[in-house]
């Protein structure tokens, strides 16, 4: 779906809800995941854990475990470290052993445990964004292992979707930005209007040809 129509209607209820954006839980898809893990995503997270150490996975070689999950889970690396925090997420490299699971049962297990993750996401912005983002990590690390092995692939279909989702994010952080800003206007607006002090806005002084309060739309300097 189009995340970024989404995200700008849920900013909108928040905002008339007395909401502030700036303190809210309003997902911002440039930004890395943050707040509590689900027990789905820590079951996800801990069964990619051995399959790293194992090898089995499309990776390229010397990259750490931190590094790994922190991308594929779009999470901070202190929300990781807090948590597992004798993992050796620092100080495990991946080193290539096949670079596929061997054990069907197993490759379908960690599909399963991908896709309910994926699921249990109860936000559609943030459910649609983190979908396609592994998506494209996994999808990044086995073009990267095929160009290494010089085996041919047809990648055109998969770049276009990538620069349509990328232009997609660019357009729902510009219109988060611009939403926020009208908020906080408004903010310091009706503060102006409520305060016998002249304020950033509205300058409430006496005006002889008029009983209204003249707008002052010029920034008011500290010195006047």
């Amino acid at each position: 779906g189009d995340f970024t129509a989404l995200s700008g209607k849920r900013m909108h209820v928040e905002l008339m809800n007395g909401g502030n954006p700036q303190e809210s839980s309003f997902y911002d898809p440039a930004s890395p995941r943050t707040g509590k893990w689900s027990d789905e995503e820590i079951a996800f997270r801990d069964e990619m854990v051995p399959h790293f150490v194992e090898g089995s996975l499309p990776l390229p070689n010397g990259l750490k475990l931190i590094e790994f999950l922190s991308s594929v889970l779009k999470s901070k690396p202190s929300r990781l470290t807090k948590k597992m925090k004798h993992a050796k997420l620092s100080t495990r490299h991946f080193h290539l052993d096949g670079g596929y699971i061997r054990d069907v049962s197993r490759a379908k297990e960690l599909s399963r445990l991908e896709l309910a993750f994926v699921n249990s996401i109860s936000d559609p912005v943030e459910r649609s964004e983190i979908k396609f983002h592994m998506q494209r990590e996994w999808r990044d690390h086995l073009a990267e292992r095929l160009t290494y092995l010089r085996i041919s692939f047809d990648a055109e279909e998969w770049l276009k979707s990538v620069d349509t989702m990328n232009r997609r994010i660019t357009l729902a952080k510009n219109r988060n930005r611009m939403v926020k800003r009208r908020f906080v206007m408004g903010r310091a607006m009706k503060k102006d209007t409520s305060s016998p002090i002249p304020g950033i806005c509205i300058d409430q002084t006496t005006n002889s040809d008029t009983d209204h309060d003249h707008v002052d739309f010029g920034w008011r300097a500290p010195w006047r």
